[in-house]
């Protein structure tokens, strides 16, 4: 039997860490609150947690679950599974005990590893999850009843690099999706998959070894992958926020000079809404938005507020697609554009019969890219139902959103599918009205979802969060709105809720909403 030499496929996203630590040594190579680990200590640490699954029996392909929030051992876990070979599967922490119990038994998950925080979630979960066995529950920190020390389990292993040999093709992850368009799907990529994240995001961005990444968002959330992952390629600093808040933030960004972020639209009208006085953050020069669209009111905000800094809007899916709006664009004239491909991308429009559509033609936006999933795991059903067959053969990736392209090639995005209200034989974008709803100065966050009526089929209702303070009334904002909007947009409910219903990072799940306020069951 043939053996692949160690250093066939050297440039794959695990081995940085030790190529990194050979040529930065004593620079600091990750932060999470007080803690703090050079490129060194980040290798030999990793490597104790490579050596330590090893030990245990575990081999290449087996899936390593973690339920934990940012946190330095949480970090080490991560790099240190893939580094012995195996896939790791970290699980969002907002989840309820069924839901963990049955993500974690869908991704044959074979170890689980969790923090203090997330114990006694896990702790209910436990008699549901029949792929791991009980001595293979781990607890940072100390041991308890149940648990084994995290801590010791690492702390025999070798730091020498363990014998593992991986390809391109080999799984890395296995990444759960938020569930804000239907059940949670676990999305499975390979190293190459991964690897495109640097090449993508580290051009367009401009991510260098002098880079800081300050991470606002979880590990376990792709986005966060957008600055994380290049800046740890390229021999950057990586910093962790344990939990966000605009002071936390604003104070990372300050003591580690950091000079990349990405976060969602929420986090951004948080910090535009706190006291601070920006100029902490004059080492910012990218801020990145993912997630949901950003208004125009929040990206004009934001331009005012961070001067100094760049924003960059990407538009993209976890399953492996993305575009990316930069500045110049803007100053060129394309306001709403999401961008244009990004690295080895290729972005078409498709109507309602599959058919390819013309320039300016809204249809689904469907997607083809180097970094594409493998599929969804143990799932090939799912798989196929997104997928696009164009002319030339090329399988694509179904987005479920609206867009269109423009006669430059910059592509927008109307929607998603299910925000497109039809109202007495009209499409209406949900998207419109939300637009227009954020300029009202008490206006914090906004969602606008379609409600039955028996004369119309549909109406737009609007769902709103307000500034604190705003004493305007859902009336008088309804009044306003339908002042701004065509006829046919008009608003015939506005609500007020102290929060919306929340998936990963913050983004709203118009799906709970549409249940709550429209009769529509989630899918």
């Amino acid at each position: 039997m043939s053996v692949v030499p160690l250093y066939e496929h050297d440039h794959l996203c695990a081995h940085v860490i030790s190529k990194n630590a050979a040529l930065y040594k004593n620079r600091t190579a990750v932060v999470c609150g007080a803690s703090r680990l050079t490129w060194q200590e980040l290798d030999l640490k990793t490597n104790r947690v490579a050596n330590a699954l090893l030990g245990l029996g575990l081999r290449k392909g087996d899936k390593v679950c973690t339920f934990m929030p940012n946190s330095i051992e949480a970090f080490l876990l991560f790099w240190g599974a893939i580094k012995a070979g195996c896939v790791i599967v970290p699980l969002n922490v907002m989840l309820d005990a069924s839901t963990l119990a049955r993500l974690t038994v869908a991704s044959d998950g074979v170890i689980f590893f969790a923090a203090p925080e997330t114990m006694s979630t896990v702790a209910e979960a436990r008699s549901l999850i029949s792929s791991i066995n009980e001595g293979r529950y781990y607890l940072s920190g100390d041991a308890q009843s149940g648990w084994k020390s995290l801590e010791m389990f690492v702390g025999e292993a070798s730091d020498a690099p363990p014998a593992v040999s991986l390809s391109p093709e080999d799984t890395m992850t296995v990444i759960y999706t938020s569930g804000t368009t239907g059940t949670p799907k676990g999305i499975e990529h390979s190293h190459f998959g991964r690897l495109n994240y640097c090449y993508g995001f580290g051009a367009g961005l401009g991510i260098n070894r002098y880079s800081v990444a300050v991470c606002a968002t979880p590990i376990y959330a792709s986005g966060t992958w957008i600055t994380m992952l290049p800046t740890m390629y390229y021999g950057g600093k990586v910093v962790l926020l344990p939990k966000f808040s605009p002071e936390i933030f604003l104070a990372a960004v300050a003591e580690e000079g950091g000079t990349h972020t990405f976060m969602v639209p929420t986090q951004y009208i948080a910090i535009l809404q706190a006291p601070q006085d920006a100029r902490s953050s004059d080492s910012l020069q990218v801020m990145v938005s993912a997630g949901q669209l950003l208004s125009p009111v929040t990206r004009k905000a934001l331009a005012t507020k961070f001067t100094q800094s760049a924003l960059y809007e990407v538009y993209g899916m976890t399953e492996g697609f993305f575009t990316i709006a930069i500045p110049k664009d803007r100053e060129s004239g394309k306001d709403n554009t999401v961008g244009k491909p990004g690295f080895l991308e290729d972005i078409r429009i498709v109507g309602d019969s599959d058919e390819e559509l013309a320039v300016g033609e809204i249809g689904e936006i469907v997607a083809y890219g180097a970094g594409m999933m493998k599929g969804y795991y143990n799932r090939p059903d799912l798989t196929s139902e997104t997928v696009w067959q164009a002319p030339s053969g090329r399988t694509y990736l179904r987005s479920g959103d609206l867009g269109h392209v423009d006669e430059d090639g910059f592509l927008y995005v109307n929607g998603r599918k299910k925000d497109m209200i039809k109202s007495g034989g009209i499409n209406i974008f949900a998207v419109d009205i939300e637009d227009e709803l954020m300029k009202h100065s008490a206006v914090s966050e906004v969602a606008v979802i379609g409600r039955h009526d028996p004369k119309w089929g549909e109406t737009p209702i609007g769902i709103v969060i307000l500034k604190s303070g705003s004493a305007v009334t859902p009336e008088e904002l309804k009044v306003w709105v339908n002042e701004r909007v065509a006829k046919y947009q008009r608003l015939t409910d506005l609500i007020v809720l102290e929060d919306f219903p929340r998936a990963t990072y913050g983004k709203i799940q118009k799906e709970a909403l549409r249940k709550i306020y429209s009769g529509e069951p989630i899918a």
